[in-house]
């Protein structure tokens, strides 16, 4: 749930990162075609960057990484007993779910409007007649025209100019991204001034479009005459989207002399947001750092590698592998008694044959915490060994472990006499095992 938690913000936060950079910066500007690729590009990176993880490549130094440290997992010893879905998940699937079946009943509905229409191809565009039942919309490369409109033919001629704006520019493939993407972040409220935003840009588009060589003030006073039901079709792009007045005075705000300079703020809050979401300083914490030069001072100059082609990897994958120390792992009677609690650096070396040998602790607690951890690694069934240039070598790797004395707040769940407590640390691959002090 951690992870979701996390990720849940950092998607908001960059959506609100960009969306101000638009709303300070491109909001009034007549450069449709940016501001439209614009949106659509950060909304797509604020569901991405939060999911990618770049390391820094000057981060740390190579003396310092010479090291392999299990990658990051969350160990759940009661995998065949308990789903591990936390009710956010559940929560957030089930948005998901509600947001992706609206918008296939959409597509639907004007599906079945293409079906039972009257309908004329031409072109690049299918004209389907609705007859007064629906306003006049396109959607895709169909454009639906409202056939009863008393409209003089340059009215005529305009209105279905702006809508094969809408048609050849693809702004139905833009409505529906921002759709399935409001259907995955349904939980951002960002999202739908994005979704708001991108619409009226469309038609600031199409309205650039149908004026060209036209009078304006003659498609303002359409403009203003137009008041149609839209019957709830979100889908399309409407002749007569709201926010009117905006679209009037956008027309006559075409900027010719646009300082071009102000277009790299965006482009570059783009970059500051990855930056700041998706670059991470591995190692930063002292006691990471420390462990990883301790480990590189044990290497005694074996023929042990410490950086392979293909990691080595436990039977059953390293979810097993978590599972089976969670489970094997003993809360020390002394570290118990005495109120022990830290981190155990266990390193050990996979051998070609996939054996583990070498273990020793590098960092420990004492009170039987060391000797426990060293102990049940070497229990630990024959690993797929490394492999580099193509053959099975010796590996080094590193187990961080955590033991913890239980709190009263904390979610504590018992197998046999211990409790073992699931938690995920932001900078550190784990396994964390929890228990009552002892009385």
């Amino acid at each position: 749930m951690t992870n979701l938690l996390l990720f849940l913000f950092q998607s908001v936060a960059c959506s609100l990162a960009f969306y101000a950079v638009y709303y300070l910066v491109l909001r009034n500007e007549s450069c449709y075609a940016f501001n439209r690729y614009y949106l659509i590009s950060s909304t797509a990176f604020s569901f991405i960057f939060p999911l990618v993880r770049v390391d820094w490549p000057w981060a740390l130094s190579k003396e310092v990484t010479a090291v392999i440290t299990l990658p990051e997992m969350v160990v759940d010893p009661y995998a065949n007993y308990y789903s591990g879905v936390s009710w956010l998940e559940v929560v957030y699937a089930v948005g998901i779910a509600f947001f992706i079946a609206k918008l296939v009943l959409k597509v639907i509905s004007v599906a079945k409007l293409i079906t039972s229409a009257e309908k004329e191809t031409h072109h690049d565009y299918v004209l389907v007649r609705t007859k007064g039942k629906l306003p006049t919309f396109s959607f895709m490369h169909y454009l639906f025209w409202d056939d009863t409109q008393e409209l003089g033919e340059g009215e005529q001629l305009q209105i279905l100019k702006h809508e094969l704006a809408h048609i050849r520019r693809k702004h139905s493939g833009d409505i529906l991204f921002v759709e399935i993407a409001h259907a995955i972040m349904w939980f951002n409220p960002i999202i739908y001034a994005i979704k708001h935003s991108l619409v009226m840009t469309h038609e600031f588009e199409a309205d650039d479009k149908a004026t060209e060589g036209r009078d304006i003030e003659a498609y303002q006073k359409l403009l203003a005459k137009q008041v149609l039901n839209q019957y709830g079709l979100a889908l399309g792009s409407h002749f007569n989207q709201s926010q009117t007045l905006k679209r009037l005075r956008m027309l006559t705000n075409k900027n010719n002399n646009v300082y071009w300079g102000k277009f790299a703020l965006p482009v570059l809050a783009i970059v500051m947001v990855f930056g700041v979401v998706s670059c991470e300083l591995p190692g930063i914490e002292e006691d990471q750092i420390n462990i990883q030069a301790a480990a590189v001072s044990h290497s005694g100059g074996e023929d042990v590698f410490v950086k392979v082609d293909e990691m080595p990897s436990p039977p059953g994958g390293m979810q097993a592998f978590y599972t089976y120390v969670a489970r094997e792992l003993r809360y020390p009677q002394q570290a118990r008694r005495l109120g022990v609690e830290g981190r155990v650096f266990v390193q050990f070396v996979v051998e070609e044959d996939g054996s583990i040998s070498n273990i020793q602790t590098i960092k420990g607690i004492g009170a039987g915490c060391d000797l426990e951890s060293e102990t049940v690694i070497a229990g630990s069934p024959k690993w797929n060994a490394g492999r580099h240039g193509g053959r099975a070598v010796k590996t080094r790797m590193i187990l961080p472990i955590s033991f913890k004395l239980a709190h009263p707040e904390g979610e504590e769940r018992v197998v046999g006499d211990l409790d073992i407590k699931i938690t995920e640390e932001p900078n550190l691959n784990e396994v964390v095992m929890v228990s009552y002090p002892s009385k």
